[in-house]
């Protein structure tokens, strides 16, 4: 067993060492006092915009009235909490801006920016224009709202420089500020960057959760036993931390998921993770890995998970400090039994080892990420992947030991095969009958597949369609907006879309209860769909209390019309809404944006500038429509 597993022992550390080299950057350039020089830079890649940023302080200062224009310089990545602004040291919650002059080459290039998720709300402007952002920003606690997204923003052509102020506020999060590095670079080597990673963390959440569900197979089929049940657990719980981190995939999978169960999912699947894995070398180990200290871990994460599920954000988030110590101690307790069980010689205790010590080089290499120590970024589903892998081997190497006992039953099988000849002789005598009804079989074949495919047609219909208000979904908006995105750019058209959102619809639930409140959005839902009475026009829920109308071939003056008339005919409604703080009925507000397409737009700009005109709506009173021209 030893002599077999050695190379590929080597072989796994090479594996770790090279991956980790490979997800390395170390960025060149910095910023400092708030400029950043790539004048001279040749962008073959993207650059992180690192270094010392120029911050202003918007929120709530003691004493006297804060300083007007007074800045200091501060890291980017890392949050604000901590530093010293006029003799104050700042909280972890509040909002400010981030400065940064970004020098660029005298020929013009065609740039953009990746964000990742920022502490909690932001928007970006770019020489002072409004690009967009994510969340609500806001001084003001009771009108900011959170979110975690990734996105890339375009910024068209820029030539000698280009200013950033990112307006950043944070009341929901210990940590308040840009806490990951920002790329920078030309808009097709970002765009290839983002699809590689996303492509990485797809790869390595689909090779996960499908070991996962093999293992939980194994164990159905009581081969394992209760190794095979918590190492499938332990999978499944990475993998949906692999979609809840980096990218975010849940907030594409599942668009209405509020911030708060977000961040939850997140620290969750970190501290389950920690027990599962535990009960699982445990059950592996029994006399190396000590059942009391087991349970004594298992129970402190359990106290860590039960705070996240009944406390804020603002709350649990302060656990990590004292949870990443406490599981490092817990992974060297690890180390140590199973350095204990290869000494003694047990079976397997090798590779579990090189598994799991790539487990811990990547929990090492998160925690100093968290920290922007290194630039690295989100390495531990890499190291869980490993570790799977070493399990894979494994189970092979028990396998091959299974087949060897089977080999000796070979003959015994030969012997026996000759008792089934007599049987063989009645199969192809009963397979002589089949072949007489041949053609009624082909028949009933033929109309049995015919029946699955209208079936299938019916089920693909039903996949397009919203289950509560019987319109449009939002996957069938997202096809229906990109061919007719297609057909405008072939005809020169404009298209418009019309984002609507129900006022004070939290507001509704509270008062009237959920289902009335599905009965709401069922009557508005079809109340919009009348109001666009043309065959090409789509009516979609695109999430939430949240409605989407396509209107081909439609300008701005058009769109707004048929806004104003969505609008009114809601009203019309007249479905009461008592605690709504514009009306005493159920009211909309609409963003509308129109754009003729070309090669350098994508349909997502339009969608992007709606729902500006949306917030503006919003912004100004609400039960009102605002428009916006896509540009």
């Amino acid at each position: 067993m030893r002599s077999r597993s050695y190379p590929f022992s080597v072989l796994i550390l090479l594996a770790i060492i090279v991956l980790l080299g490979s997800c390395s950057r170390v960025d060149k350039l910095s910023a400092i006092d708030g400029v950043l020089d790539l004048r001279n830079y040749d962008f073959e890649q993207h650059v992180g915009l690192n270094g010392e940023w120029r911050f202003v302080w918007n929120g709530e200062f003691p004493g006297e009235a804060l300083p007007d224009e007074e800045y200091i310089d501060i890291e980017v990545p890392d949050s604000w909490k901590g530093y010293q602004y006029s003799g104050y040291k700042l909280p972890g919650h509040g909002c400010g801006s981030y400065f940064l002059t970004i020098l660029l080459p005298e020929r013009p290039g065609t740039y953009a920016l990746e964000f990742p998720t920022v502490g909690t709300a932001y928007n970006l402007f770019v020489d002072e224009q409004l690009m967009g952002g994510i969340g609500i920003y806001s001084t003001d606690i009771a009108l900011a709202s959170p979110a975690y997204e990734s996105r890339i923003y375009d910024l068209g052509q820029h030539a000698k420089q280009l200013h950033l102020r990112i307006d950043v506020s944070n009341y929901h999060h210990r940590l308040g500020g840009i806490w990951e590095s920002i790329s920078f670079g030309t808009g097709p080597e970002v765009h290839t960057h983002r699809e590689n990673r996303v492509a990485r963390e797809l790869f390595l959440f689909g090779a996960i959760f499908v070991m996962g569900i093999y293992h939980l197979g194994v164990f159905s089929f009581g081969t394992r036993g209760k190794a095979a049940l918590y190492f499938g657990i332990f999978c499944l719980i990475i993998g949906l931390r692999t979609l809840a981190t980096g990218e975010v995939f849940l907030n594409q999978l599942w668009p209405a998921l509020s911030w708060q169960i977000l961040v939850k999912i997140e620290y969750l699947s970190f501290y389950l993770g920690i027990a599962v894995f535990m009960e699982f070398i445990r059950v592996q180990f029994p006399d190396e890995i000590h059942k009391l200290i087991a349970q004594i871990i298992v129970s402190i994460t359990v106290l860590f998970s039960v705070l996240v599920l009944v406390t804020d954000v603002a709350v649990f988030s302060s656990s990590m400090s004292y949870f990443q110590p406490f599981s490092l101690l817990a992974m060297l307790y690890v180390i140590y039994g199973l350095g204990l069980a290869l000494l003694r010689g047990e079976e397997g205790s090798a590779m579990v080892l090189m598994g799991f010590i790539a487990v811990v080089i990547t929990f090492l290499n998160d925690i100093l990420y968290v920290n922007n120590i290194v630039n690295t970024g989100h390495l531990i589903s890499l190291g869980i992947l490993i570790f799977i892998v070493t399990q894979a081997f494994l189970i092979s190497v028990r396998f091959s030991k299974a087949y060897d006992t089977i080999d000796t039953q070979r003959v015994k099988l030969e012997n026996t095969n000759i008792a089934f000849q007599s049987e063989i002789e009645v199969r192809k005598a009963a397979q002589q009958e089949v072949l007489k009804h041949k053609d009624h079989l082909e028949d009933l074949v033929k109309d049995r597949t015919e029946e699955l495919q209208i079936a299938n047609e019916r089920l693909k219909e039903l996949s397009r369609v919203d289950g509560l208000t019987g319109i449009a979904n939002r996957r069938r908006l997202d096809e229906e907006l990109d061919r007719e995105w297609k057909r405008m750019l072939r005809e020169k058209r404009p298209l418009s879309v019309i984002l609507s959102d129900i006022d004070y619809f939290k507001l509704y639930n509270d008062s009237y209860g959920h289902q009335q409140g599905d009965d709401c959005l069922t009557r508005i839902a079809t109340a919009i769909k009348d109001s666009v009475n043309r065959p090409g026009d789509l009516t979609a829920r695109y999430g939430g209390e949240e409605f989407c109308i396509v209107l081909p071939e439609t300008g701005e003056e058009g769109a707004f019309r048929i806004a104003e008339l969505v609008r009114q005919n809601v009203i019309d409604l007249n479905l009461a809404h008592k605690a709504s703080k514009v009306a005493a009925v159920v009211t909309l507000s609409l963003g509308v944006a129109t754009l003729i397409p070309n090669h350098d737009s994508q349909p997502s700009l339009l969608l992007q500038a709606a729902d500006r005109a949306l917030y503006q709506a919003k912004g100004n009173g609400r039960n009102r429509v605002e428009s916006n021209i896509a540009e």
